[in-house]
């Protein structure tokens, strides 16, 4: 039993310490006990690991070369913050594009404008259903892949970029053998594919150019209806324009986009349309929903009784008839499923931006100050999303700012409700917020789930950085205050509703010399405006204010220890960036320290459409 007990403690770190690193003979006992460890952590592997794996086959193959490419070279921290993997999928596939285009095709004769044309055209038709396939909601390439479609639209953009430069290659140079010929318009007069194909390739570069984040940012409602007439009077150009013996390229793409089309309408009808045919005939074409506005920044909405479940990290989209000119928007689903209620509500956590987030938190401003309850009917779909089989992981570090909590809240509280927590020990949230009443609706979950982290045999430690005064969070965690203290308490509010007395705790979780300084701390009062109905393990939270330490709050989370760590970051570009270049340095200083067999695996939560 000693065996199982120094390996679930991780003491074979010390072990490897004491004897070496192998070089010498190996006795029948370290023999013996290195294959009873060896089947510890498959036992432990089986019991964390569910069959829906965190990764697909396909991604395995993928990461394989990168593997080794890390074992062979050392690639610089500031690397990690480029999307390489992106821009290696994006060059791969160009450069098969043009080999196709360019392929026996570069012969410099009379017919050599003409052929790279013809060669061009083929090849454009070929690619008109990929694009129209990354885009489709319910996406058969993201289900191969293990991920959602929302996590591979930025492809669906290159392939159409590359779309559009194989079309402006093929009418390119016959345009300038035509051109050249002086044979233009008569081109244009006698055959009558001509014109089709020249008004598709306006809409394509048209398609291509609105897509340009400048554009979709103006007033994203009119993109999307702009997006979809464009789409389809492309498709019905391009079945004008190219020839009977080649259209059935056209007729996938058509099929793929009619494909799309059932399905995102079957998702909503089947969701929110509620048919009883009875003595008492009942139907239903929406949810009843109440919105909160926490202030002019927040609002907290609860669908009611949606039937169906979800996996935490997973999204849906929300559209009311309140607001019957939004088009519908995703929101981060912040509660888990209640294994004890017959019916499952949906709590959404919503940042005032513009659009339909302003426009929801204006009015449920107005509903309180009618003295309304902000009743509203919703309609929703999904949900959607994949995201990674966290249990298969000893430690886990969740980092998440602004309304990013309602992607690490669930995921937190799922693992500490769990009746399997599978090969999870250890768990460390930081919650990055501009006022910390925008913390207290993650808190209030997790709150009633972290006594059970020690039953459970986890380490649960949370930490709430409140930013205050500056203007967006990213901006408190890029400032440079080297003389501002993480250690300072939040000042209580005057006007607030109960506070409760939260212990403070060292990262460290060392004792302090100065005994009397500690008990101050550990009994200062801190207002958090809670409602008072529930207590928790208030030694596993920490309240700082101002800028935090990003950076060493994930070295100490990730510690020197054996064991694969999980980092999940959630919270925008800036926070992204700091993230990944802990994670980088990080892995490297693990290789250094013969940890390397132990990695680091980042998941990056943000949509991608």
């Amino acid at each position: 039993m000693d065996i199982f007990k120094r390996h679930g403690d991780h003491g074979h770190g010390h072990e490897e310490e004491e004897h070496g690193h192998g070089h010498g003979h190996q006795s029948e006992d370290s023999v013996r006990q290195h294959f009873l460890a060896c089947l510890y952590w498959i036992k432990r592997r089986d019991l964390g690991a569910s069959s829906d794996t965190s990764t697909s086959m396909i991604e395995r193959w993928i990461d394989a070369p990168k593997s080794l490419v890390l074992r062979l070279f050392r690639p610089p921290v500031w690397l990690a913050t480029l999307p390489v993997h992106k821009t290696i999928t994006v060059v791969a596939y160009t450069a098969f594009v043009s080999f196709l285009v360019t392929y026996k095709s570069i012969k410099h004769d009379d017919t050599f404008q003409e052929r790279i044309a013809f060669r061009a055209a083929w090849i454009t038709a070929t690619q008109t259903s990929l694009p129209f396939l990354l885009a489709v909601r319910v996406n058969p390439i993201g289900l191969l892949l293990g991920t959602s479609y929302e996590r591979i639209n930025w492809f669906h953009r290159w392939a159409s970029r590359v779309f559009f430069a194989s079309a402006t290659i093929h009418g390119g140079f016959f345009t300038y053998e035509w051109v050249a010929a002086n044979f233009f318009w008569t081109e244009l007069k006698t055959v009558k594919m001509v014109l089709p194909g020249i008004a598709a390739w306006f809409i394509l570069a048209w398609t291509v150019i609105s897509t340009i984040p400048f554009f979709r940012r103006i007033k994203y409602e009119v993109f999307v209806v702009q997006h979809i007439v464009s789409v389809v009077l492309l498709l019905v150009f391009l079945v004008l324009h190219v020839p009977d013996h080649h259209l059935f390229s056209i007729w996938c793409a058509v099929g793929v986009f009619a494909y799309d089309v059932v399905t995102r309408s079957a998702n909503p009808i089947w969701r929110n349309l509620k048919l009883r045919v009875s003595a008492n005939p009942f139907m239903r074409y929406a949810h009843d929903a109440r919105a909160e506005a926490v202030d002019d920044e927040l609002t907290l909405m609860t669908i009611r009784n949606v039937g169906f479940s979800w996996v935490p990290g997973q999204h849906v989209l929300i559209w009311s008839p309140t607001f019957r000119w939004e088009t519908p928007h995703p929101f981060t689903i912040t509660n888990i499923p209640s294994a004890d209620s017959k019916t499952q509500d949906v709590q959404l956590t919503i940042k005032t931006k513009t659009g339909l987030t302003r426009d929801l938190n204006d009015w449920a401003r107005r509903s309180g100050f009618r003295g309304g309850d902000g009743s509203m009917r919703v309609l929703l779909t999904g949900p959607f999303g994949s995201v990674p089989n966290w249990k298969q992981y000893e430690n886990i570090v969740l980092i998440a700012a602004s309304t990013g909590g309602s992607f690490t809240t669930p995921v937190l509280e799922d693992l500490l409700t769990s009746q399997t927590p599978g090969c999870v020990r250890k768990i460390s949230a930081l919650f990055i917020v501009r006022r910390k009443a925008h913390a207290e609706p993650y808190l209030q979950r997790i709150a009633r789930v972290l006594l059970r982290a020690k039953e459970m045999g986890i380490s649960a430690k949370i930490e709430v950085a409140v930013t205050k005064g500056s203007k967006t969070v990213a901006e408190a965690v890029l400032r440079d205050d080297a003389n501002e203290s993480r250690e300072r308490l939040i000042e209580p509010e005057s006007g607030r509703g109960p506070s409760v007395e939260l212990e403070r705790f060292s990262l460290e979780s060392t004792r302090s010399s100065d005994s009397g300084r500690e008990d101050q701390l550990l009994k200062e009062e801190v207002d958090l405006g809670f409602d008072g109905e529930y207590a928790y393990d208030a030694s596993s939270v920490e309240h700082t204010e101002g800028r935090p330490e990003i950076a060493t709050f994930m070295r100490t989370a990730v510690g020197g220890v054996p064991g694969n760590v999980a980092v999940a970051v959630c919270g925008g570009d800036a926070i992204e960036k700091v993230v990944k270049t802990t994670v980088a340095s990080i892995r490297a200083e693990r290789r250094s320290d013969g940890l390397g067999a132990h990695d680091i695996y980042l998941h990056v939560e943000r949509s991608d459409i």
